[in-house]
């Protein structure tokens, strides 16, 4: 009786605050496309909601699972009426940044093996246009870092006549980023309100093979918590440096690197020897890139013990043109460089070379790269915009809540 009553009075509270739903749990909105009915999925121990609850149009359907697709991948919404704009509304808690990924898995669900071409929008801007056959293996992702003016705002997609396609789309999440996760450390504190910031590339460097995915449940509170997905990057002709694990060490550093990504590093066989690291941008046209780069050391897990203490003094150059120095000195010693605007075109070289005064080699743990575009979003619109009521709200929690009580 006793548990009961705790489950009812915290239902109770939940209700009353449901409008600062689906941000309850760490900020994340994760949305499964084409899940049908109304209950919630559990992935990778975290929540995934249907998709009905924030689209009306469309239709769903369901795909033969792979070895290479999450499951959340295994199910898709597609739009017959593709010429029109179809859209998911999605209200939001806060109008600070938050990343914005949208996945795509075309698995020939149709049986017309032609993955189609289509326009994905954001606030009623164009954010990009899906080739779904980019990727045979696997999901195709766009993602972006974006503070929208408003509290609401529209995900949408859309056929191009060239094409003649029918769009779809496999799942879509929204992150907010929030200050507090970070002890107050700025979350890409270049970026500014108004302007999208669409991801290129995030790598980590001298790590195993495996992607550095987010954060979920209890499990370790040092790694990824901001939602980020880290792909390894191998370097041939370099070293594979792994430190030892200090607790939480990227939680010191801006935009909170996880342990997976800040304990692993590359370097150059010496220390005269500099790091180069080539970056293909979608179009040839002029951008302005956002780049942030991840410098940290420790002890070397099974490294010889000299110079490990000793000073990295780097400077660090794109497409030739120096930006940055950094010097790493100590046993523990990190930094975090983020360069923007830099204006690129085409494939860009970054480039970290010793600098004068240099002990050890130059090292590079983790990378992220943005092109900005700017965004003149849609106006605020509080009608309509967002279906889940708040019984299916109370619903929801009273679901996870008797759970998670009944298997005390």
């Amino acid at each position: 009786m006793e548990k009961l009553v705790a489950v009812l009075l915290l239902v109770s509270a939940v209700g009353a605050h449901a409008a600062s739903f689906p941000f309850i749990l760490n900020y994340v909105l994760l949305i499964d496309c084409g899940l049908t009915g109304k209950t919630t999925e559990h992935y990778n121990n975290q929540i995934w909601f249907p998709d009905s609850f924030f689209i009306d149009p469309g239709k769903t359907k369901q795909i033969t699972s792979s070895p290479n697709v999450p499951q959340i991948m295994t199910t898709l919404r597609y739009f017959p009426h593709g010429e029109h704009m179809n859209c998911y509304r999605l209200q939001l808690s806060n109008t600070q940044k938050y990343i914005f990924r949208a996945g795509f898995y075309y698995g020939n669900y149709d049986g017309k093996s032609q993955p189609p071409v289509f326009d994905l929008f954001l606030g009623g801007q164009l954010w990009e246009t899906v080739n779904s056959s980019a990727s045979t293996e696997g999901p195709v992702f766009h993602e972006l870092v974006y503070a929208p003016k408003n509290d609401n705002i529209s995900v949408c997609l859309m056929g191009r006549k060239e094409s003649g396609g029918t769009p779809f789309i496999s799942s879509l999440e929204a992150t907010y980023l929030n200050e507090d996760e970070t002890h107050n450390h700025t979350v890409y504190g270049m970026m500014r309100n108004g302007t999208a910031y669409h991801l290129v590339a995030r790598l980590n460097f001298g790590g195993h093979d495996e992607v550095v995915e987010p954060w979920s449940g209890l499990a370790d509170l040092c790694e990824e918590r901001l939602n980020r997905y880290w792909t390894p990057q191998p370097m041939p002709g370099h070293k594979n440096l792994s430190f030892d694990a200090t607790a939480c060490s990227g939680s010191a550093y801006e935009n909170r690197p996880p342990n997976s990504v800040i304990n692993t590093a590359i370097s150059p066989a010496n220390a005269s020897q500099s790091i180069y690291v080539p970056v293909n941008f979608p179009t040839t046209t002029p951008q302005s890139a956002y780049i942030v780069l991840y410098f940290y050391q420790n002890r070397i897990v099974d490294g010889p013990p000299e110079n490990q203490s000793g000073t990295r003094n780097m400077d660090v150059y794109i497409d030739g043109v120096m930006r940055r120095n950094v010097k790493l000195e100590g046993l523990i010693s990190g930094d975090v460089v983020t360069l923007y605007p830099v204006l690129v075109q085409g494939t860009v070289n970054v480039t970290i070379s010793p600098a004068n005064g240099t002990v050890l080699p130059p090292l590079l743990n983790g990378m992220e790269v943005y092109y900005a575009t700017e965004l003149a979003e849609e106006a605020s619109s509080s009608n309509g915009v967002f279906k889940i009521s708040c019984s299916v709200i109370v619903v929801w929690v009273c679901q996870l809540i008797v759970s998670v009580f009944l298997g005390f």
